[in-house]
Parts: C-alpha cells; structure tokens; sequence
C-alpha cells in the first residue's frame, strides 16, 4: 500500500489520553515510528498507516473502543492548519464544507469528503483508504468526531445533525456516540454521513476575515499530494486484473473506499476508473506479447472473455492485430547505429 502522508497533530493530545488510560504514551507511539513530539507539531509528517495504528493499538490495549472519538474531542479545529482557517472564514457554513471536501485531498491524500445536497438535507459523508479494518474504523470515528467540532464552531455548541451513519459495525457504547454526535449513529450502513438541515448551509459566519480565508486558499491550492491516487489505482488495478477481479466494485474493496468516492477522487486528476483499466491493459498487452504468449491467453490476463474484444481494442492501442503485435515485438529489430544490415549490403552488392 502507497505509504500516504499526514500532519503529525492528527495525534495531538494522543500522549495525554494514552497516559490518562494508564498506558506508556512514548513506548506506544514509538512502537509506530512515531516521534512523540511530532503529535504537537504541524510541520512534522508521519505515515498515515501509523497514525491509525497508534490510535487502534490505543483503543485495543487500554480497553477504550471509543478512543478515536475520545481523542476528537480534546482537539480543536486549530490542528487542521489552514482548513481551520477556512471553517473560520467563509462566508457560509455551505461554502466552508465545499471547500474544505474540495481541499481534503490536498493534504490528506488517503481521505475523501464529499457534501451532497438532497431534497430533505445536506449530506456529510467521509471516508479514508487504510488497510487494517479496527485502525480504519477508529479512524473514521476521529475523523466524524472532528467534523462535528467543525460544525458546532460554525453552528453553535448545541447543534445537533438530523442522522449520522457509519459503514462498520458499533464498537463503543451507545452512549459515547450520543455524546459526540447528539444522536445515536445507525450502523453498518452505506456511506460514513452527517446529515445537516439545509438551511444550516446558508448560515453566515461571524467575524470572518477574507483576508485570511485567501490566504489559506493559497496556501492549499499550491500543495501537491505525495502520491497520484490515479498511481496507487493504477497499481491495484494491475494486480487484480491477474486475478480476474479488475472491476470498480473490487477496485473500491480494496482500497476501502466507496466506488463513488473512487470516480470522484480520479475524476479530480482528469481521469477515470475505465481509462486507468484501459491504460494497465494495454500496458500488459505488450508486455505478454513480447514474451510471444499465445493471443487466447492474452485476452484472458486482460480479463477479456471475447477474443474479439482483445483484438478490437488491440486494434485501437496499436493499430493492429493481436498476432501482428506479437510478431513485431518478437521480431528482432535492426540498430538503426549499424547501418545497413548485411541482406542490404548484399543487395547493393548485386546490383
């Protein structure tokens, strides 16, 4: 899995919580590759994959399956850096949530956000690429958590959402999610949400500074993710075609998100799930044909079940047969460095 990168102050006040519950806050972070003083600095990134392993260890180890929320309530919208900013500065509350689901890609590159107007409400949903099922869960917990810190700074501290739904199964008690939410969740549902009255979108932000809001903007329209998300696609696509699974569904699976989200977030880098599918085969179709392996077999890597399919987009990759390909690329060609070949020198020869 692509080694993802996040602020380290996604874990602030991980040590406090950690030692609170009796744990060895230092022992726990460090056994993640995670520096305990990198939780209290922005400036400082660690690997995703080991922020949620401290958070899941955490929640494992000291008995505290709601450790992700926990530690959301301790923080402030301040660890979010410049996406603070903008919760603090938009003109709306609708216009802060669309950017900041705009931007979240931008400086989280595993996270996806997305806000969805429907007839009855706005819809919040969040979700986040990581490998470990308990680590990932306490993740999407945090990151709820933290969204509805976000809405209340804008909405007041009493604001409480029309739903929330989470995709896993219940892992704490009732209670603490009634404390976080206001409401208890429904689970094993299709999407991570938070579900806003639609009026709450037109509300204006006090003391909003545009001069900041700008700034931020900047700032995160100029920060490029460490990794394409259309790479690390491109890199499951390829091996679940060998295994004939390369589908968008099987796509989603594997890297934990939801196939709408999956489109969306390529969608963001000018392209799309089929044209990744289309590009790793044509890819593997020269490579299986240079070794000269037999056009039927070809046809089946690609996850073709017509001959005639392969032949086809064969034609439009390289504009021409599957046979034709195989044989050029099995054909050895001259050096165009050693000038004429010895048939050609013979042939000049005789004439």
């Amino acid at each position: 899995m692509t080694a993802f990168l996040i602020r380290g102050t996604v874990l602030f006040e991980a040590d406090d919580l950690i030692a609170e519950l009796g744990g060895d806050p230092r022992t726990l972070l460090r056994s993640h590759h995670v520096d305990p003083a990198a939780t209290r600095d922005f400036e400082c990134f660690i690997h995703y994959e080991d922020a949620a392993a401290v958070i899941g260890d955490a929640a494992r180890q000291l008995q505290c399956p709601d450790f992700g929320m926990r530690l959301a309530r301790r923080q402030s919208i301040g660890i979010l850096g410049p996406v603070g900013v903008i919760l603090r500065n938009a003109e709306t509350v609708g216009d802060a949530i669309d950017s900041v689901c705009g931007f979240l890609h931008n400086i989280v590159l595993a996270d996806a956000a997305e806000l969805v107007r429907t007839s009855q409400a706005a819809v919040y949903s969040y979700d986040t690429l990581l490998r470990n099922e308990y680590d990932r869960h306490q993740m999407v917990e945090k990151s709820m958590a933290v969204a509805m810190n976000a809405f209340r700074v804008m909405l007041g501290a009493d604001f409480v959402p029309l739903r929330v739904t989470f995709q896993h199964r219940r892992m704490a008690s009732l209670r603490c999610y009634r404390e976080v939410f206001g409401r208890v969740p429904e689970f094993e549902a299709e999407i991570n949400s938070v579900h806003l009255p639609l009026y709450a979108l037109d509300r204006p932000i006090q003391d909003r500074d545009p001069a900041a809001l700008a700034l931020a903007e900047n700032y995160l329209t100029r920060i490029r993710p460490d990794m394409a998300f259309a790479e690390h696609v491109r890199e499951v696509t390829r091996r679940l075609l060998i295994i004939d699974h390369a589908s968008l569904v099987e796509l989603s699976k594997a890297v934990s998100l939801h196939p709408r989200v999956v489109q969306r977030r390529l969608a963001q880098e000018g392209t799309t799930f089929e044209r990744v599918l289309d590009d790793v085969r044509r890819a593997l179709a020269w490579e299986l044909s240079a070794t000269g392996a037999p056009v039927a077999k070809v046809a089946r890597a690609l996850g073709y079940s017509e001959q005639s399919s392969y032949t086809r987009a064969c034609r439009r990759w390289f504009g021409e047969s599957p046979r034709q390909l195989r044989t050029r690329l099995r054909t050895p060609q001259p050096d165009p460095q050693d000038g004429p070949g010895e048939q050609e020198l013979g042939g000049a020869e005789a004439h």
